[in-house]
């Protein structure tokens, strides 16, 4: 299905062609050889912007992602590797938006979050993301605090399992480093915790949803209902804490 990449031998060697074909100043980056075939995978990075491209196992397809600053933020299909190297080459030479790049190349579609990334919203998009999303019902009662909290509305929350997280910084990998973390009762099991550490502080008022705050996979710092978690969360913040910044733990 993949006579180029044959021809070359490998997806790396077949796209690096194909870049010298439209004086693309772009290089494979990370490379897999043609043994790896029908899962070859390659990677093609610029400064704050990278792709990912995997190749269809069943039919041809070229499957490449685009990501800024540590978030995806659209994926990709085409079958012809001359529109693979113009896409990516456009992506991450140009300074554009991800609508614009859907807009020109029509088999790019966006992520749900990429809209407010370009915008610089990413962090209220991700606290709305959480409230509204039915697989996290048992954090909503939590985040509709935390979300109007000065502090840590400004970090960006995301999950891990069952457990709410916080990040200095909006792209992944995330900065959580030091950081409070926040798991329902019903989910201590899955809290980043070893067992040994949970006791039955409270047995008042079972009707109220409780949560286990906990720091660096290993230090417990309490229980409650979500106005006491968010008080103990407050209460282990760094004291330099700052608002999350676009990028990610690396950089």
């Amino acid at each position: 299905m993949y006579p180029e990449i044959e021809k070359a031998g490998g997806l790396s060697k077949a796209l690096n062609f194909e870049f010298a074909k439209i004086n693309s100043p772009l290089k494979v980056a990370i490379e897999n050889s043609i043994d790896k075939l029908p899962f070859d995978y390659v990677k093609v990075e610029n400064k704050n912007k990278f792709s990912q491209v995997l190749i269809g196992a069943e039919e041809k397809l070229y499957l490449p992602d685009f990501w800024k600053e540590g978030a995806c933020l659209a994926n990709g299909q085409t079958e012809n590797i001359l529109e693979l190297a113009k896409v990516l080459d456009f992506w991450l030479n140009q300074d554009i938006t991800t609508n614009e790049l859907a807009e020109k190349f029509k088999f790019v579609k966006t992520s749900d979050q990429a809209k407010a990334f370009d915008e610089n919203k990413e962090v209220e998009f991700a606290w709305n993301y959480i409230l509204q999303g039915d697989s996290r019902t048992k954090l909503h009662e939590f985040a509709k605090l935390a979300i109007k909290d000065e502090l840590l509305s400004k970090l960006f929350p995301f999950t891990s399992l069952y457990t709410l997280r916080f990040s200095r910084c909006t792209g992944f990998p995330f900065d959580s480093h030091n950081l409070p973390d926040v798991t329902p009762k019903q989910f201590e099991n899955f809290a980043p915790i070893s067992n040994k550490y949970f006791i039955t502080e409270y047995e008042n008022n079972k009707l109220e949803q409780q949560f286990i705050v906990t720091k660096n996979t290993n230090e417990y710092l309490g229980m409650g209902n979500a106005e006491q978690a968010l008080k103990i969360v407050k209460n282990n913040l760094p004291d330099n804490i700052k608002p999350a910044k676009k990028g990610t733990a690396d950089n």
